[in-house]
């Protein structure tokens, strides 16, 4: 049975009947962590058994970790220490524990994850970016005390997705980390069976083989910890886990309480996560993944209570168990309670002071440190040409047309926001494939991820509107490789400002070069190619040639079958024969029926390889021939019949490029392939300098 619970921000969330009463009888309450929405949330129970929740909001909060009456929660560039302000038996208002932020670390955006204390009380985290165990210090952000036996470097890739920290006897024991990759993101490709648990002492990988393991807890003289992409709760014994109970849910946040298991679960973030063994595990269950919390039996591995959220919490991170505690409250960094309640020796309890007239600000509001930022700063001008600086106001557009649709939409005077989208991946960036171009998710079939990406939307009224996502490909260059604007909302410069934001962005990250790849179309003639002209990139250079057509079409050139091939001379198949591929060609995909090898006297002298990248389309990747046979004409007959196989097959179209490199193919191409192709377009790639002191600097 589910029983309604209404948080604070008018949030659903349902719980199993008699749960309220549970934690009262325990005489406990719960505390967790939801990043995607920045929540900090208190889970406790009334007289009456209902469940009362506390939120307060904090810039993605992740870790959490109870010291005594203290409690400690790194976020995206701070670690918060929260001391409780109520003596033993005092309570202010309903609630018997209220935890004011005390102090707040500075760590810089280093994506901590767990926090904790050891033995002498130092604060040690997670430092995922960093793939390595920090803790604080007065000169730096961070002091690394520890990393990973194949971590090579420590830099801010997060090489292998170092997450989870046990104690054991207040030493750090044990660490889990969803790979051993050591290049940037790497552990991205290994979410089905790479992840480890590794020994801090002997430094050695004591488990292998878990799916994004998370959350790793010493206790009853075992090591528990969460196999999230099978949602199994479990243990390590002899190298092996050992799974004791099933969650509906990405499993992360783990809290012991007596002989009971606090588990925190998250629904299966985007696309990306498609082939988890928990996703293929739900489908065959008919059900869907769960964001929330559950209570397990350790005993019996029975769950015994729970509670979903339902609606725009998809993501919970970390859970802690506070004994002794039925109402739990902090103070938040918005309300006057965290101006006005002091405390201060043999002060009897709190002291609320008297509100006072503010004085007028001769400036604008300054952000709070540790709350979501909202919008960055505004470009100035010059950093998008001759164009107005930022925010841009909806009555500032149309002027002198008429109006569109959007465009009299925007007479009402509210903004259009720029905003940096923090901890952008491949994973999550797929939830935004609708706003990209070209599409990423077909990108990435073809073209792996290479490096960091860095995101800026364009929102209106808190709807995307626009998209611009770069991916980093060295220290010194980046890629711009997609830019998108929902076509209401085109013409207005909002492509023109993501584009100089993004560039901002960039060269404040250290970037000194960017780069841009496009295909030729309408749409990139009349509005990306003015656009970069406007922001004083380099003039386009054509990379690639395109060519698109039918084998009906192809079928009619007469140079098919022209040229055949003398006696001393082979065709084979290429898969057939056992050979290594060339560099840079794919064997994903790689087309059995045309991708051909051609031998002169048993040796090998050529090849023409091909790729199916759709079931109707084989795409022409490669084309070789050894020089000595080049002006023979061999590479031609070999072409030809690889056209023919696929003409004969009923595959009925094909694709491939030529690069301005090979310009005697490019002639070829020119001459006796353009009069029968459908469609031709061109790659064009363009460049511009966005830190020239530091190139300069760095040569």
């Amino acid at each position: 049975m589910q029983t309604p619970v209404s948080a604070a921000s008018g949030l659903e969330i349902n719980a199993s009947e008699q749960f309220g009463a549970w934690l009262c009888e325990q005489n406990l309450s719960l505390a967790f962590t939801t990043y995607q929405t920045n929540r900090l949330f208190f889970v406790g129970s009334q007289a009456n058994g209902k469940l009362k929740l506390n939120e307060r909001l904090f810039d993605k909060p992740m870790g959490l970790y109870l010291n005594g009456k203290s409690l400690y929660m790194t976020t995206r560039y701070q670690l918060w220490h929260f001391d409780n302000f109520l003596d033993n038996g005092e309570k202010y208002k309903e609630c018997d524990r209220l935890y004011v932020p005390r102090t707040a670390y500075t760590t810089g955006d280093v994506n901590a994850h767990e926090v904790v204390l050891d033995d002498s009380e130092k604060v040690i985290f997670v430092n995922t970016d960093f793939s390595c165990l920090a803790t604080l210090s007065p000169d730096y952000n961070f002091v690394p005390i520890w990393q990973p036996p194949f971590i090579s470097k420590l830099v801010a890739e997060d090489r292998c997705h170092l997450n989870g920290l046990a104690m054991v006897e207040g030493k750090p024991a044990y660490v889990t980390a969803c790979s051993t990759t050591d290049t940037a993101a790497g552990w991205r490709n290994h979410r089905i069976d790479g992840g480890v648990v590794i020994d801090v002492a002997q430094n050695e990988i004591i488990a292998t083989g878990l799916s994004m393991p998370h959350s790793p807890r010493w206790y009853q003289g075992k090591l528990w910890l969460l196999n999230s992409g099978t949602g199994e709760l479990g243990y390590i014994q002899d190298h092996q886990f050992h799974p004791i109970t099933f969650c509906p849910g990405f499993v992360r946040g783990l809290a012991f309480w007596q002989n009971f298991a606090f588990v925190g679960l998250s629904q299966l973030r985007s696309q990306s996560f498609t082939g988890l063994t928990l996703e293929n595990r739900l489908n065959s269950q008919g059900n869907r993944p769960q964001c929330g919390l559950m209570v397990i039996d350790l005993q019996t591995g029975t769950a015994l209570h729970w509670l979903y959220f339902q609606g725009v919490i998809e993501e919970l991170f970390d859970v802690v168990v506070l004994p002794g505690v039925l109402q739990p409250q902090a103070i938040g960094l918005q309300s006057d309670e965290i101006q006005r309640l002091v405390t201060f020796p043999n002060s009897g309890g709190i002291v609320t002071t008297k509100p006072t007239a503010k004085r007028p600000s001769l400036g604008a509001t300054p952000p709070v440190a540790g709350l979501p930022t909202q919008q960055i700063t505004p470009l100035e001008r010059g950093e998008i040409g001759q164009s107005s600086s930022l925010p841009l106001t909806r009555g500032e557009l149309g002027r002198g047309n008429p109006k569109t649709s959007s465009e009299a939409a925007f007479s009402r005077g509210d903004q259009i926001r720029y905003q940096r989208v923090y901890h952008l991946n491949s994973s999550n960036a797929l939830d935004y494939n609708h706003l990209t171009y070209p599409s990423l998710q077909k990108r990435w079939q073809t073209q792996p991820p290479q490096g960091e990406l860095t995101g800026l939307s364009a929102s209106l009224d808190g709807a995307i509107v626009g998209f611009a996502i770069s991916e980093r490909l060295n220290p010194q260059q980046a890629e711009i490789i997609s830019l998108f604007v929902l076509p209401e909302y085109r013409c207005q410069g909002i492509g023109t400002r993501l584009l100089a934001y993004l560039e901002r962005e960039l060269a404040q990250q250290g970037c000194v070069e960017i780069i841009l790849s496009y295909s030729t179309s309408t749409l990139t003639n009349v509005a990306l190619e003015p656009l970069l002209q406007k922001l004083h990139w380099q003039p386009p250079q054509i990379n690639l040639v395109l060519g698109k057509t039918a084998t009906e079409k192809i079928a009619q050139a007469p140079w098919l079958n022209k040229y055949p091939l003398p006696p001393a001379f082979e065709v084979f198949p290429w898969l057939d024969a056992g050979l290594s591929l060339p560099p840079n060609v794919e064997a994903h995909r790689l087309e059995p029926l045309n991708s051909l090898g051609l031998r002169y006297r048993g040796e090998v002298i050529g090849w023409v390889l091909t790729h199916r990248v759709a079931p109707d389309t084989i795409r022409y990747t490669t084309i070789s021939i050894a020089q000595a046979f080049e002006k023979r004409g061999r590479g031609v007959s070999l072409l030809a019949a690889a056209i023919r196989r696929q003409v004969n097959s009923g595959v009925p179209y094909l694709t491939g490029s030529v690069s301005y490199r090979y310009p005697r193919l490019l002639q070829f191409v020119e001459r006796h392939l353009t009069p029968y192709l459908t469609g031709v377009g061109e790659v064009r790639q363009t460049s511009k300098l966005i830190n020239p002191t530091l190139e300069s600097r760095e040569n």
